[in-house]
C-alpha cells in the first residue's frame, strides 16, 4: 500500500509549535495570527518562521541584529524538541509501517526550505521513500497524477478535508482517506470519518 502523509497537524502538533514560536518571538497568539493573515495569507505567500523573524525585524519587534541572531538560535533549539512537537508515537508508527513494506510518501505544502528544515530537524526524513515539497496544489502534483495509473491501494493521511478529497478525486476510487481531527477537518462537506489522531491508523490498517 502507498501511504500519503501530510505534515502539519498530521505528524506535527502545529498548534503547540505555534505556541513555541510565539514564546520565542515575544508576541501573543492573536498578534501571531494577525501577522500570518496580513503579511502572508492575504498576499498569497507561504508562511515560514524564518520569514516571520525577518518580518518582526521590519516591524520593529526585533530591534538589533544581535536580537535577531538570538531568536534564530532559539528557533534552532525549538526544532530539536521532537518530544513536544511531534504527536506521540509518530516515529514508532512510521517505523512499523516501513517495516511492513508499505511505501511511505510525505507531501507537504508550504515554503520548501522551511518545510524541509522541519522534516530533517524532527528526524522524519529516514522514514519516507519519497518526500515532496509542494508550493501550489497537492492534487495537481505530478507524482499524485501518476498514482491514478498504478494498480495499488493508496491511503491519504491528512487533516484537511478539502485537500484530501481533491487528491482522492485525482487518483480515483482506489484511494481511501484517513482524516485526522483538526480545525480543517470540516472545511468542506464530506462523509469521511474523522479520527482523533494519527495513532488510530493502527486500528484502521489492523497492524
Amino acid at each position: 500500500m502507498i501511504l500519503l502523509f501530510d505534515l502539519d497537524r498530521t505528524l506535527i502538533n502545529t498548534e503547540e509549535f505555534k505556541k513555541g514560536l510565539c514564546d520565542i518571538f515575544g508576541i501573543s497568539s492573536k498578534e501571531y495570527n494577525s501577522h500570518v493573515d496580513l503579511f502572508f495569507r492575504e498576499k498569497f505567500i507561504h508562511y515560514s518562521p524564518e520569514a516571520h523573524i525577518s518580518l518582526l525585524k521590519k516591524l520593529g519587534n526585533i530591534k538589533t541584529t544581535y536580537e535577531k541572531k538570538q531568536i534564530d538560535n532559539l528557533y534552532k533549539k525549538l526544532l530539536r524538541k521532537t518530544d513536544i512537537y511531534l504527536f506521540p508515537e509518530v516515529k514508532n508508527l512510521l517505523a512499523r509501517l516501513k517495516k511492513q513494506k508499505h511505501t511511505l510518501v510525505l507531501i507537504t505544502l508550504g515554503a520548501p526550505s522551511s518545510q524541509k528544515r522541519k522534516v530533517e530537524s524532527f528526524g522524519l526524513k529516514k522514514y519516507f521513500d519519497k518526500i515532496i515539497y509542494e508550493t501550489k496544489n497537492k492534487s495537481e502534483n505530478n507524482f499524485i497524477k501518476k498514482l491514478k495509473n498504478l494498480n495499488q491501494e493508496i491511503l491519504i493521511i491528512n487533516d484537511k478535508a478539502d485537500e484530501s478529497l481533491a487528491i482522492k478525486k485525482m487518483i480515483g476510487e482506489r484511494a481511501k482517506i484517513f482524516l485526522i481531527k483538526s480545525p480543517h477537518s470540516k472545511n468542506t462537506t464530506h462523509n469521511e470519518k474523522i479520527h482523533s489522531n494519527i495513532i488510530e491508523i493502527s486500528k484502521f490498517l489492523k497492524i
